[in-house]
Order: C-alpha cells, then sequence, then structure tokens
C-alpha cells in the first residue's frame, strides 16, 4: 500500500502534527512482528494414520511449544500455508482440501472436493501454489487437468474456479503426472514428472518437464526450447523431479530431481540443476553420479537458503539418508553437516525445505519422529522437537507484516519429504 507519509503534501506540516496523522493513518498491523508458526504433516510409522501438529517458531533456541496429533485423519496427507490459514491435502482416493485458521488449528473452515462431479479415479492431490488468497492452482497427480481454486471460497460449489489443461504431456500411462510448481513474477512454473506407471509399483521415469502459464490468463507459454515431445515446456537434464525453489538474489529457480531411486539398482538420472527464467536455459548443478560413482546416494530432497549455502537428502536406501550441504553458486559439495543427520529416515523431494524467518532449517526426521531445527549460520542443531508421529511436510502460516495493513504471504515448504518415498503409496 501507499505509506502514509505519501498523502501528505504540505512540506511546511510541523512535525507534532505529521506524527499524529502517521499514528492515527497507519492501521495497527503495520507496526506489529510477523508471527509464523510451523504446521507439520505426521504419520504414523505404520501409515496407519495421520494428523498434524502446530509449533510455534520462536523463540531461537527454544522451547518453542508444541500441539500435536490434531485431528486424526489418513496418513496420505500434505500442507499448505497462505497468510494465517492452511490446508490439509488428502491424497490418494480421499482427493480433497480441508482449509484451517492457524487460531484454531483442529477446527476446519471448510473441507472441498477436487474432484468433478462424476470423475472417477482418484485426482491425488500433490500440491496448492498461492498467487494469492482469491487464486491458487491445485496439482492433481493422478489427473491431467490442473484445478484453479479460489482459497476463500464460501462454498464447494465456489471453490474450482479454473483448469489447465496438461494432457500434452502425458506417456505412456496418460497421465503427466503434475507433482509441484512455483510462481515467479507470475508464471507458474510446473514440475511434471512424466512416470510411466504401466510398471507399477513404481514407474519408471521418462523425460520430465517444467510446464510454463501466464497467471493473468491462464495460458501456456511456449517456451521455445526444443524437445522430442512436441510440447511447450522446458525440459529437463534430470528425472523425477521434485523439490523446487526460486531464489531472487540471483534470479534463479533450482530444481532437484530423485532419478529412480527404486529400481534395482537405482538408476542415478537425476540431481540439481538451475533454471534461467529469463531464457529457460537449463544448467546441471550437483550430479549424482552414475552406477559406478555416486558418492550421495540418490538426491531426494533439496533447500536453498542463499546464494552461498544450499542443502539437499542423499538417499542411500530406505531408513539410511544423510543432509549434505553444498553451493548454490558452484555446485561443490561439502560433507554431511551434522552427525545426527546422517544415516537417518529424513523425508525429501516435493517442495523442498525452506528456512523460517530466523533462518532456521526445519528438518523432519523420521527416524527419531522429530523436527530437527537446523541453524544453517553455522550448522548446529537449535532445537529437536518431537511431533508423536512422524513428521513427513512442514508448511510456515504467517500473521502479520511489518510495514504493512494487511497479513503477508505464508510459504509452504516440504521438510524434504520424499514423494519418491513416503508417496509411493499414492502413485
Amino acid at each position: 500500500m501507499n505509506h502514509p507519509l505519501r498523502r501528505v503534501r504540505n512540506p511546511f506540516i510541523r512535525v507534532g502534527l505529521l506524527t499524529a496523522i502517521i499514528i492515527a493513518s497507519i492501521p495497527t498491523l503495520a507496526f506489529s512482528e510477523v508471527v509464523q508458526t510451523a504446521v507439520v504433516a505426521t504419520v504414523a510409522a505404520d501409515y496407519s494414520s495421520g494428523a498434524h501438529s502446530i509449533i510455534s517458531v520462536d523463540p531461537v533456541g527454544g522451547p518453542r511449544t508444541v500441539e500435536n496429533d490434531l485431528l486424526p485423519t489418513i496418513s496420505d496427507i500434505m500442507v499448505a500455508a497462505y497468510e494465517n490459514y492452511f490446508y490439509r491435502i488428502a491424497r490418494y482416493q480421499s482427493d480433497s482440501i480441508t482449509k484451517f485458521d492457524i487460531a484454531a488449528p483442529d477446527t476446519p473452515v471448510y473441507q472441498y472436493s477436487v474432484l468433478d462431479s462424476g470423475e472417477t479415479g482418484s485426482a491425488n492431490p500433490h500440491a496448492m501454489i498461492f498467487l494469492n488468497d482469491q487464486k491458487a492452482y491445485v496439482l492433481r497427480y493422478g489427473k491431467t487437468k490442473a484445478w484453479i481454486v479460489n482459497p476463500s471460497a464460501a462454498s464447494e460449489a465456489e471453490f474450482k474456479i479454473g483448469e489447465l489443461d496438461l494432457s500434452s504431456y502425458a506417456d505412456f500411462d496418460d497421465i503427466p503426472e503434475m507433482d509441484n510448481g512455483i510462481i515467479v513474477d507470475g508464471v507458474l512454473y510446473i514440475c511434471i514428472q512424466r512416470l510411466d506407471r504401466s510398471g507399477f509399483p513404481w514407474g519408471q521415469p521418462n523425460t520430465a518437464y517444467v510446464a510454463l502459464f501466464d497467471t493473468a490468463t491462464d495460458t501456456e507459454i511456449d517456451t521455445g526450447v526444443a524437445n522430442t515431445d512436441g510440447v511447450k515446456g522446458i525440459p529437463l537434464p534430470i528425472k523425477n523431479p521434485g523439490a523446487i525453489q526460486y531464489l531472487a538474489a540471483n534470479d534463479t529457480i533450482y530444481l532437484q530431481g530423485a532419478g529412480s531411486l527404486f529400481s534395482t539398482p537405482p538408476v542415478y538420472s537425476g540431481g540439481i540443476i538451475t533454471i534461467d527464467p529469463s531464457n529457460y536455459d537449463t544448467a546441471l548443478l550437483v550430479d549424482d553420479g552414475d552406477a559406478s560413482s555416486h558418492p550421495y546416494g540418490n538426491i531426494s530432497g533439496m533447500a536453498i537458503v542463499s546464494a552461498d549455502k544450499g542443502y539437499f537428502i542423499g538417499y542411500a536406501g530406505w531408513g539410511d539418508n544423510t543432509v549434505y550441504g553444498f553451493s548454490p553458486t558452484t555446485g561443490a559439495v561439502g560433507g554431511p553437516v551434522h552427525a545426527d543427520l546422517t544415516g537417518k529416515n529424513i523425508a525429501g523431494m516435493q517442495s523442498g525445505a525452506y528456512a523460517d524467518q530466523n533462518g532456521m532449517l526445519w528438518i523432519c526426521n523420521q527416524t527419531d519422529a522429530e523436527v530437527t531445527v537446523l541453524d544453517t549460520s553455522d550448522d548446529t542443531i537449535d532445537e529437536k522437537i518431537s511431533t508423536n508421529l512422524n513428521p513427513i511436510m512442514v508448511a510456515f502460516t504467517t500473521e502479520g507484516t511489518a510495514g504493512s495493513g494487511s497479513g503477508g504471504g505464508g510459504s509452504s515448504s516440504t521438510c524434504f519429504i520424499d514423494t519418491a518415498v513416503f508417496g509411493f503409496f499414492s502413485k
């Protein structure tokens, strides 16, 4: 919004009067502290049930407050957040989105289906990407069309407001497998995995793409990048993409791919790449290796903190995962960041992990049923927080925005959730 000072036209106004005008004109939230709260999707060790936990982001150093086992449900869930609301996404064969206000985290505001009337088969929603509080995109992994929705809809009939057709990206199983996405400068980037699931249960990854849509018109952008499938998107030099993140500091999109980690033996066709949003050029930044040399295993998760610091998950096998540090500028990989994050069952993939407003990285340690809060300034552990059930994903709600009269946008972040690991139950 325009700052109230800009409305004062008289240059000779007295300071005392100016101060009174400022105090009277600026909404209370303009001076309020930004408050973040972590919403953690959790799942029972035997995948028989799920729930969510609510954890305060502050204070640094702890102890943070926590509420566990809220509103028990199925195990195949994810979470997303925008401003003071969070959304629990029920995936395979549940096909619904439930909205909550962080002020009442166990009381649904609504629950709406993501299936059209008469539509058969599971939509299997994998992500909800927010443009604003009136428009978001639901990526339906099991269908060819993404939904455009109104997150503030007062009724289910008002929830769906449009569609994006991704059928041109479908492969041999007739499904494109839209998994995750981000919005950068008014453009929606959607990760298309293109897993051929005719070889159930794991599926073999074909050439993956990122499809681009103009969020003002919801029309697909023709990137003009050459490919062999006759589609408009960006072909990727890695397969099975999951985590995607934009870093404004260097105007770069980062994308992680897991390759085929459930093949026998695993296929190392993943890694971390960069995408230049100005010309759609891609470059391999971190290679996961090959059959003879794969020092980290498959790369199953990613988090970019700054142009100098990033993290990824090395998947050496079920329950044997390690967090590594790397440079998002050079691609140079360091060693494991902490002994307590080595050889653990650490979730990964999908939308990656994001630092909270304090520069802390929230990591889901399923071996110990806890969230590990890592101080990214020195890679020390700030606090370990028990979630009772195993944590699989984190989203941050945000209340109050300094310098603004309205709540700021929340951020959803997969806390190293590995859809290739956890999500195989829904593919």
